[in-house]
């Protein structure tokens, strides 16, 4: 298994978050390769059905499951998380059609620790996470989704005034901390869509994050 960075303080101060997190950025998982392939392989079957994945053009980045369906699509992907002993509480997908990254950006609260799973064409594009100053932070106030939860937009953040602490290749599964900043490069990826499971616990897999 292999880790991110090693330790990360990081203190947000601006209303939505104030509190002090103490966690790696992420933290790969083993999954064997046939399991892999067949989980990405029944995904790919489930999500062209259902949203034409391979004609869209213009997607939301981030796109919400029906997970009981999904679930009965693709059991494996439940048993894989049974032998970790996580309990699976909902499934959605983030789908990249282009080189243009994904900015920089916090998740919505209240989860922590989530799980990317790779599904198709995730090779040469890299999640990237970020140490914003504080003062820049403190300029950003957060937004209020589709779902009527609120994240952070660090789009506009310079990020030569911010330190790069991470980064990896979604290959395997990755546990990954959705609170500090982070975003995708793009710029390298050669084929697309690029699609990756999120995957959410009623047990958070925090401590995968910790040292």
């Amino acid at each position: 298994m292999t880790s991110g960075y090693s330790m990360h303080n990081i203190l947000f101060n601006n209303g939505l978050l104030n509190n002090t997190m103490t966690l790696k950025p992420y933290h790969q998982l083993d999954c064997p390769d046939d399991l892999q392939k067949t989980i990405s392989e029944k995904a790919i079957d489930f999500l062209k059905t259902k949203y034409d994945i391979l004609n869209l053009t213009k997607p939301s980045l981030w796109n919400k499951l029906n997970t009981a369906e999904f679930i009965r699509a693709v059991p494996e992907l439940l048993q894989y998380f049974n032998s970790l002993n996580l309990k699976l509480r909902e499934v959605a997908f983030t789908i990249c059609v282009s080189n243009e990254n994904a900015g920089l950006h916090i998740d919505e609260l209240p989860v922590t620790a989530k799980i990317n799973f790779p599904i198709l064409n995730t090779q040469d594009s890299l999640n990237l996470w970020y140490d914003v100053p504080k003062e820049l932070m403190s300029q950003v106030n957060p937004i209020v989704n589709k779902f009527g939860a609120a994240f952070y937009n660090l789009g506009e953040v310079d990020l030569s005034q911010c330190q790069q602490i991470a980064s990896v290749e979604v290959l395997k599964p990755v546990v990954f901390n959705s609170q500090l900043p982070h975003m995708i490069d793009m710029s390298r990826c050669k084929s697309f869509p690029r699609i990756v499971l999120t995957c959410m616990f009623f047990n958070e897999p925090v401590d995968f994050l910790k040292e």
